[in-house]
């Protein structure tokens, strides 16, 4: 099963792989579509949300990215400070953009790129184990050992994903992820 594929190619079966991720605490895949998602429409609070939920080293879904992410990769903290910085102006919190040193730019639309890059190249991570254990015939349910949700994913699922990430990602302009519980 190619993962990247059925992000890419959508509908129902992109719906449930991402169910499954949620279900089973793998964010990478997540990440991975969110990032497709980015390179369409890169604004500053999708950046900023991308960066602050799966990147960030408090980030309440981070990813596993080893050098690609903070605090090793600082040319992504810099991108994101900037894009803070930015974000924070055109919401009304500073001085005259003059005055400030606020220049206004469109995000970097492959920003996250080398992160993703990496996270789909890992021969050992999230979506080489996905690839193996995934069955695209069985529900997001049946794919988990036992048919169901451990403590820990369900602890995840009902106190982080479904009232902290899922509303921060929607906000952002990610509204495919709606439907994802």
């Amino acid at each position: 099963m190619d993962v990247a594929e059925i992000l890419t190619r959508g509908g129902a079966s992109r719906i449930e792989l991402l169910r499954y991720c949620v279900m089973s605490v793998t964010m990478e895949p997540v990440f991975v579509f969110l990032t497709q998602e980015y390179r369409l429409r890169p604004t500053h609070v999708a950046a900023l949300a991308l960066y602050d939920v799966f990147c960030a080293p408090e980030a309440s879904a981070r990813i596993k990215g080893g050098d690609v992410l903070p605090p090793r990769n600082l040319v992504l903290v810099a991108a994101i400070r900037s894009i803070r910085q930015q974000w924070d102006y055109l919401q009304g919190a500073g001085e005259p953009r003059e005055e400030a040193g606020v220049s206004i730019t469109t995000p970097y639309r492959n920003l996250f790129d080398p992160v993703a890059r990496s996270v789909q190249n890992d021969a050992k991570g999230a979506f080489a184990r996905l690839e193996l254990r995934f069955n695209p015939q069985l529900s997001p349910q049946e794919n988990l050992p036992g048919g169901k949700m451990n403590a820990g994913q369900r602890y995840f699922v009902e106190k982080i994903w479904q009232p902290v990430v899922r509303p921060r990602l929607v906000t952002a302009g990610f509204w495919h992820i709606a439907n994802i519980e």
